[in-house]
């Protein structure tokens, strides 16, 4: 013999179900985003590391530029820059060299 459900039987069962299929897809959607974090955490990584290779890259290129060695060069080669003479150099004092 068949059990009939009575309306608050029947409202209860789909409460349960309900509940059930909302912790579901409260679950797969955490699941999801936990990915989509994750993807996104491993792209952003990967392009600090790309930057901190680009600032090691641009000091050591600046370093190369502002050697002394290389800008004594220019200053002589290229723009004909001398050392003074003695009597051209002024101490702060206002003397002159001897």
């Amino acid at each position: 013999m068949r059990r009939k459900w009575n309306p608050k039987e029947m409202a209860l069962g789909a409460a349960g179900l309900m509940a059930v299929l909302g912790l579901l897809t409260f679950y797969v959607w955490y699941q999801t985003e936990a990915v989509h974090l994750g993807r996104a955490i491993a792209k952003v990584e990967t392009d600090i590391r790309a930057l901190k290779d680009d600032v090691a890259r641009l000091e050591l290129r600046k370093a190369e530029l502002l050697a002394p060695g290389r800008v004594e060069k220019i200053a002589r080669e290229e723009l004909g820059l001398v050392d003074p003479k003695s009597a051209e150099i002024i101490y702060k004092d206002g003397a002159t060299s001897r």
